[in-house]
């Protein structure tokens, strides 16, 4: 008779310590599972760098966090050129008031996203306004064609000084063209009204958060590189420029605010004349101003 013998595999004995190694193993490998979804959602909640700035949820965006804006205004422009010390009789003194003037203006930030602060608040601004339905008077009261254009466009910085709800300053420099042409009527007194200022700007300005609304106000200086017919009348004319500005901005919808303020001008020139100059005088004064209503948009 022939016997069979079967293969059981054999193991070996696990000891009590490797035992209770195991199960402590076990349990922390569960314990980690577990927390992993918490920990995910956690990482999914948590904000990105200037997240918080630009708002979240219900809350607004921060003040001076946004990537552009853009608006619209309607502008109630005026104009008067005076002289000083004026002593010969050919030239005339000019002022032209109510004059509608639409403008657009708009700012660009394209590293707002980014993460350095310095970066993200450097922008580009640009601006432009052109008057509509402008005459002058000419000799026996005949109306003269007249055009009026503003033209702004340079860099500008922002910096928030109390968080995302306190005040934001702002700081720029650029080119301003400021054209104000006279249809040539032959009359060297009345010509003489004509400028073309194309100046280098500086300037500073602020939004100041007072409740619901913001104050806004600024100014600037303007070196002029060049100021048209008005200074070719004259010897060695130097000049320079100031403006200065003020508004008050509502938000009445998400990213919307209704502006009104207004804005002034000032161009102060200085001669050199001398006896037997066609024209003399010691100086002059052109002012322009105006007050404007609009609406803009930010975009974040």
């Amino acid at each position: 008779m022939q016997r069979r013998t079967l293969a059981c595999p054999v193991f070996p004995a696990v000891s009590p310590r490797r035992s209770r190694a195991a199960a402590l193993l076990g349990a922390a490998l569960a314990a980690l599972a577990a927390s992993s979804p918490a920990l995910a959602a956690e990482g999914a909640a948590a904000p990105r760098p200037g997240a918080a700035e630009r708002g979240g949820g219900d809350r607004p965006p921060a003040v001076g966090t946004e990537l552009f804006s853009a608006g619209v205004d309607l502008e109630i422009a005026g104009r008067t050129l005076s002289y000083s010390d004026l002593l010969s009789g050919n030239l005339r003194t000019y002022e032209v008031l109510g004059v509608p003037m639409p403008s657009l203006h708009a700012e660009l930030y394209p590293l707002a996203r980014g993460a350095l602060p310095v970066l993200r608040d450097l922008g580009i601004a640009l601006s432009y306004a052109r008057a509509i339905g402008l005459d002058s008077e000419g000799a026996a009261g005949a109306s003269v064609s007249t055009s009026w254009s503003r033209l702004h466009a340079g860099v500008r910085g922002r910096y928030r000084l109390a968080g995302p709800t306190g005040p934001v300053l702002f700081a720029g420099g650029g080119l301003c063209w400021t054209d104000f042409d006279v249809e040539s009527t032959g009359d060297p007194s009345r010509d003489a009204a004509s400028v073309s200022y194309v100046a280098l700007r500086l300037g500073v300005d602020g939004r100041f958060p007072v409740g619901p609304v913001a104050l806004e106000a600024g100014g600037g200086y303007q070196a002029p590189l060049s100021m048209g017919a008005l200074a070719s009348h004259f010897r060695e004319p130097s000049a320079g420029g100031v403006d200065l500005r003020v508004a008050v901005a509502v938000p009445f919808a998400p990213g919307l605010d209704v502006r009104a303020g207004a804005s002034y001008t000032r161009f102060f020139y200085d001669f050199d004349s001398e006896p037997g100059d066609p024209y003399i005088a010691g100086g002059a004064l052109d002012q322009l101003f105006g007050a404007h209503l609009g609406v803009a948009y930010h975009g974040y």
